[in-house]
Order: structure tokens, then C-alpha cells, then sequence
């Protein structure tokens, strides 16, 4: 019989043995080989049940713990009880209750925890770290209620095509983080298909018109506020990437940072020459804190493009692939304008010269996006070079001192 979070363990030859599994989203981590055991004994997660056992007549526990993780999510948790009658196997139910974006004072937000908006349209993964990831074109869920974007509601002719794989790729990216820096970066995700709504466009090209697609749009939005909140409380400044994927011909990360790349085709003179493509630029405020030229900071020998580039990931721009000189490539949308610190973030409700900046990365498949092992490899080269990088010409540390 096993209860809660408690164990079993048979003692023989003076060798003691644990005979349950510990119903517990650390060992599932374990069990997926995202955790190690060392990781998981000092894992928050080590507590957080996800199975249990009760009774059909009244358990007496000799502990009783609530744990309120959330205005909607509340867990109960119990140990060493006596009880009687026949057990049954229960598992807690899972809250889809809104959380409301707008309280104040908001709710706690516990770290690795997922909140959803209405509908479970839009989750959002707390972090206890400087770093703020979003996934705007992974999604799904394609509802009947909302209709598809079509240019007659759009006002344009819209993109609904999917990045496949992006979800998974943040989350891996989550995982892995935790994995080297042992705390979480925030995460926020839309589950809807792009055929309903796009996170990184302006109204009415985001939601076509559709009151609970812009309700989405605004849950969005709020939530990677949530987030930059709670990095500027903790840490006075981070970095937020917008996470995509490419079709393009040149199998690479385009690191966009809302320079156009007619921008990128000029000479580092040229750039360093007006203050006018750094102010545009989305680490704005990052490049002026730093060290070094801002061409230097941009695709010099240790910019983040170079630093992807050495670990195995090309990029552009970056000290080995500089400029587009022609080819396809995405510099960045309105999530990076909006969450960046660029010129154009006031616009938008965003900051100018905040302490919140960012890029844009669009990933190609194969190498990143396709499969398990490559999102992990990858999850684990950004928990590395964003250290190195922000490290050396922001001052901001991502892990324990």
C-alpha cells in the first residue's frame, strides 16, 4: 500500500531497498531522462504528486500539507496514515479555471508551474531566471468557434503556415536549461493553430476580427508582461527570444534583431557610423551597456551568432556568416519589437531602452527542430552561449553564484 509521497522499502542483509516508484513529476523527469536522480532528489518537483492512492472509507493522516499554487490550483498532500477499506486508484484533476492576467496584485507564479489562459489557449511556463522564451507558431488547436484568417477578415493576406516542432523546441529548451543553470527560464506558448490566430502580428492581422482569438492575443501579451515583471524584480534586466522555424534554402539560425538585412549587408564602418541601427536595433540598451562596437556586439568573434556558430549551429549574422548578401531571411517580428528595447517598443506597449531585450530566432529543421536529441542539443548549446554572452557584455549571470 502506498499513499501519497510516501515509500516502501524492504530491509534484508542489512540492505535497505525501496520497492514503490515515487508518484512524483520528478520521476517521471527521471523516467524520460530529462532528470538525473542527483537533479531530481534536489528538484521542487520531487514534491509535487501527480498519483495517489485513497480510500473508499475515511483515511486518517498523521500529515496533511496544502499547498495553494495558484488562485485555481491547489494541491493536497498526505502521509502516514492508518486507513481501512479498499483502495482505489485516483489521479488529482486537472484545472483549466483562466488566471486572471490583469489582478493586482497577481497571483504566485511558481517556477516550472504551467498557467493557462481561457480555454487553455495560451500557456505560461513561470521562470525563476533572466531569460523569457515564447513559442508564437507551434500551435494546434484549431476550435470551430474561431475561424480560420482569410484575407477578406484580415485585411490582408495572411500566413497561417506552421513552425513545426517549436513547442517542442522551447520546452526542450526549458528542460535543458534547468538541467545546466538549475532554475527555469519563463516560457510562454500559444496552442493555437496559425490558421486561428498569429501572436506576432498587430490587430486586426492577428485575430481577423474574432473576439476570443484577440482575447488570446491579449492573454499572450500579458503573460510574457508576467514574465518580464518578474525578471526586473529579480534580476533588473534579461533577455526574451522569440523562438521560430524556417523553410529557407541555407540550412541556419537567423538571428533577427529587427535590422533589415539590406542593414546587415553594410560594412561594420557603416553600421558603427549611426547610432541609428543600434537605436533600431532589439538589444539596444545591451549594446550600449557593452564593452564593444556595436558591429562587434552584432556578429564579432564572441556575438551570440558566433557563439551558436562554433558549438555546431551556423548562424546568421555571426563572424563566419556575416550578412544575407542576398538570400533569404527573417530579421525579427512584432513580439521582438513589442518585448525588445528597441526604438519601436513604446509603439507597441513595449519599452524603449528598457532593460528587457532580445532576438528573434528562426531554426532551421533539420539539425534543430526535427527530432528529440537535436532540440535537446540544441536546449543545451543556448543554456551555454547565452551565459557566455550575457554574461561578458551585459553583466548578467543566468545560475547560482
Amino acid at each position: 500500500m502506498q499513499v501519497g509521497d510516501s515509500r516502501c522499502y524492504l530491509y534484508r542483509d542489512a540492505q535497505l531497498t525501496q520497492n514503490t516508484r515515487d508518484q512524483t513529476l520528478a520521476q517521471d523527469l527521471v523516467d524520460q531522462r530529462v532528470f538525473t536522480r542527483a537533479i531530481a532528489a534536489r528538484s521542487q518537483f520531487s514534491n509535487v504528486v501527480k498519483a495517489f492512492t485513497t480510500f473508499r472509507t475515511r483515511l486518517r493522516p498523521t500529515r496533511l500539507a496544502v499547498f495553494r499554487l495558484s488562485t485555481t490550483l491547489l494541491i493536497i498532500a498526505c502521509g502516514g496514515g492508518s486507513p481501512t477499506g479498499t483502495p482505489t486508484s485516483v489521479t488529482p484533476p486537472v484545472t483549466t479555471t483562466p488566471i486572471d492576467t490583469t489582478r493586482t496584485p497577481p497571483p504566485s507564479y511558481f517556477p516550472g508551474v504551467s498557467y493557462f489562459g481561457r480555454n487553455s489557449y495560451i500557456e505560461y511556463i513561470a521562470g525563476n531566471t533572466p531569460v523569457i522564451l515564447s513559442a508564437p507558431h507551434g500551435g494546434a488547436l484549431a476550435p470551430s468557434s474561431i475561424p480560420d484568417r482569410v484575407a477578406a477578415a484580415c485585411g490582408v493576406t495572411p500566413t497561417t503556415v506552421t513552425d513545426g516542432n517549436t513547442v517542442e523546441l522551447v520546452r526542450a529548451m526549458q528542460q535543458r536549461y534547468f538541467v545546466k543553470h538549475g532554475r527555469y527560464p519563463h516560457v510562454i506558448i500559444s496552442h493555437l493553430s496559425r490558421r486561428k490566430l498569429d501572436p506576432n502580428r498587430l490587430l486586426p492581422e492577428a485575430a481577423c476580427g474574432n473576439a476570443d482569438a484577440a482575447a488570446a492575443l491579449n492573454e499572450w501579451h500579458a503573460f510574457i508582461d508576467i514574465a518580464k515583471r518578474a525578471v526586473l524584480a529579480s534580476s533588473g534586466k534579461g533577455w526574451y527570444m522569440d523562438m521560430h522555424g524556417h523553410g529557407h534554402a541555407i540550412p541556419r539560425l537567423e538571428l533577427g534583431y529587427l535590422l533589415a538585412d539590406a542593414d546587415l549587408d553594410r560594412s561594420d564602418a557603416a553600421l558603427d557610423g549611426s547610432l541609428s541601427y543600434e537605436n533600431t536595433s532589439s538589444f539596444r540598451t545591451l549594446s550600449q551597456f557593452a564593452p564593444v562596437s556595436f558591429s562587434v556586439l552584432l556578429r564579432g568573434p564572441a556575438s551570440l551568432g558566433t557563439l551558436y556558430a562554433n558549438n555546431g549551429f551556423p548562424s546568421v549574422p555571426s563572424a563566419s556568416d556575416p550578412r544575407p548578401n542576398g538570400s533569404d531571411y527573417f530579421n525579427g517580428g512584432d513580439n521582438t519589437v513589442r518585448h525588445g528595447c528597441g526604438a519601436g517598443a513604446a509603439a507597441l506597449g513595449g519599452v524603449t531602452g528598457g532593460n528587457i531585450c532580445g532576438v528573434q530566432i528562426e531554426a532551421n529543421f533539420t539539425g534543430v527542430r526535427d527530432n528529440a536529441a537535436n532540440r535537446d542539443r540544441f536546449g543545451d548549446v543556448t543554456a551555454v552561449v547565452l551565459e557566455e554572452y550575457l554574461r561578458t557584455f551585459w553583466g548578467l549571470r543566468l545560475g547560482s553564484p
